[in-house]
């Protein structure tokens, strides 16, 4: 009983609200970061996708076994956790919602507590009822989609539990969350509406449809499914949204295209749009959705070479503004920004990008000059160099591995001998990660940045298939490590075929302690496989009418 008040309450509560506590005091102490827009890109979009699959588990869950222990210790208990306490939060007002922590710490002081109790203290202080319309979101599984309709002058909206698969069965929907609706309309977009969404169903009149934007600032952990005409249009009001406003709209689109309830041509229509984007972390959202539905549609060659070149020339613009070279005023942010064009640009075949890296690369490996490579663009380069230059370059930037002396250069060497575009080098790589060479909490990097290649993905699996008593023995003894090293290895895939393989070399092996990773890589795949089948034709056909596919 100890145990499953642990991990099922007082774990969610630790973790979840240490997490948010973390980044309120960053915003606090440095508000020029943006770090609740980084949250946004990060936290909560790998909430999502978590949450999104149908092996996922409620905030608060029952533990069986010591083994499932550490693994929910993931993305719901922290990161879904901490999303939900700063949609509460922001709805009550931080004041008040700290004011109402206090409160609970003071009265729990020497003795456990439980999330009745925080919510009880939430509800003295605010004055609503936070234990009743915020308990589905505790003790249910997943979160809803909002779907708007529109009529003139109001919109209509529903919520609905999302599935990333798109396969929701009736009986998976029968929850009712409580969902802060966040309205922002016409002209005053300065201030949201308070109001919120307590039924299936409900319609929204007075809505000045000019521009409507509903989960304002994105404080609420729901998607919303806007109708597509709408969607283009914010394409064209962007100077009307926060960072985090895009950030969310670009999420929710490419996740809807995944499930079948929107299309992807609908958000390479509204992608198109950001080609002036000057955020750091917008950027960050549009590359990371567009990259996963190359990697989707990676075996299809019209289709990948059509997202290379839409890839192309939607980032070009600001890559040759931004360029090379670091000014003394530039920030964090522009610097970040920098090395995530340069590397998409290199990466889908910019001619100038391409060439200066590896000048800059070979002045850096054969010249001896340590600074012809600034410091934050080591992983564009490395990756634009591997992958260009074959053997030569991949050993060179192995040689950088073995003899830096830094942490995050062996990281960012690894990451980049992963653009190898051979199986040789593939297989090769690989078999040297388990030489000794690698740390045995790092050994996921190399597989999962072969993962990532769409040129590579197969030979990470066919390697773990041929030295699965190796990998038992060598990783067996932290279940952390292997449930880590499995599903970054494994989730990248889009065959029904791969799938049902990987299940079959698995169903007879005793998979405990890792038993969850592989449930959530066989959702994972099968609604990445889903997602080909239903919108290769539809990307075929935009690609071919606006130019980027023959």
């Amino acid at each position: 009983m100890l145990e499953h008040t642990l991990t099922g309450s007082r774990l969610w509560l630790n973790e979840g609200f240490a997490t948010w506590v973390g980044w309120l005091a960053v915003d606090h102490l440095h508000p020029d970061w943006s770090v609740w827009s980084q949250f946004v890109t990060e936290s909560m979009q790998t909430a999502f996708q978590l949450d999104g699959l149908r092996t996922s588990h409620p905030i608060e869950v029952p533990v069986r076994n010591a083994l499932e222990v550490d693994q929910i210790f993931d993305s719901i208990s922290y990161l879904k956790g901490s999303s939900v306490i700063r949609m509460l939060a922001s709805h009550l007002g931080v004041e008040t919602f700290l004011h109402g922590v206090g409160d609970y710490l003071q009265a729990h002081k020497y003795q456990n507590a439980t999330t009745s109790d925080l919510w009880s203290a939430l509800s003295k202080a605010s004055g609503k009822d936070v234990n009743t319309f915020m308990d589905p979101w505790i003790r249910k599984i997943g979160f809803p989609v909002v779907t708007v309709a529109e009529e003139p002058g109001q919109i209509s909206i529903k919520q609905s539990r999302f599935l990333s698969g798109g396969d929701v069965k009736p009986e998976e929907d029968e929850t009712t969350w409580w969902i802060p609706l966040g309205l922002k309309s016409g002209s005053n977009t300065a201030e949201a509406s308070s109001g919120s969404l307590t039924t299936k169903e409900d319609t929204i009149r007075e809505i000045d449809d000019s521009f409507y934007k509903l989960n304002s600032e994105q404080t609420g952990f729901y998607r919303t499914n806007l109708p597509p005409k709408r969607l283009t249009q914010l394409s064209t009001q962007l100077d009307k949204l926060s960072p985090q406003d895009k950030i969310g709209l670009i999420g929710d689109a490419a996740a809807l295209a995944i499930s079948g309830d929107a299309t992807t041509a609908g958000v390479l229509s509204f992608l198109e749009g950001f080609t002036k984007e000057t955020n750091y972390l917008v950027w960050s959202e549009v590359l990371s959705s567009l990259g996963n539905i190359r990697s989707v549609f990676a075996d299809d060659e019209l289709v990948s070479e059509g997202l290379r070149q839409y890839t192309l020339r939607l980032v070009s613009e600001a890559t040759d503004k931004i360029g090379w070279d670091f000014a003394p005023n530039d920030d964090y942010l522009t610097g970040q920004l920098r090395a995530l064009l340069l590397s998409s640009a290199g990466m889908a075949g910019h001619e100038g990008v391409v060439a200066e890296a590896k000048k800059r690369f070979t002045a850096y490996t054969e010249g001896g000059d340590k600074k012809a490579i600034h410091p934050s663009l080591r992983t564009a380069t490395f990756k634009i160099a591997v992958k260009e230059g074959g053997k030569p370059a991949y050993d060179a930037v192995m040689k950088e591995y073995l003899n830096t002396t830094s942490v995050d250069g062996k990281e960012i060497a690894l990451q980049g001998l992963g653009r190898v575009q051979s199986t040789e080098l593939a297989r090769e790589y690989l078999k040297w990660s388990f030489s000794g060479a690698v740390a045995t909490q790092d050994l996921h990097t190399p597989s999962r940045a072969l993962a990532l290649n769409s040129k590579t993905k197969l030979e990470v699996w066919h390697f773990i298939k041929e030295n699965w008593s190796m990998l038992r023995e060598r990783l067996g003894n932290n279940m952390v490590v292997l449930e880590r090293y499995l599903r970054m290895s494994l989730n990248r895939f889009s065959s029904f075929e791969i799938e049902k393989d990987i299940a079959d070399f698995f169903k007879d092996k005793d998979n405990s302690g890792y038993d969850r990773g592989l449930a959530v890589v066989s959702d994972t795949i099968k609604g990445r496989a889903r997602y080909a089948q239903h919108d290769l034709e539809i990307i075929r056909e935009w690609l071919s009418a606006h130019g980027y596919a023959k």
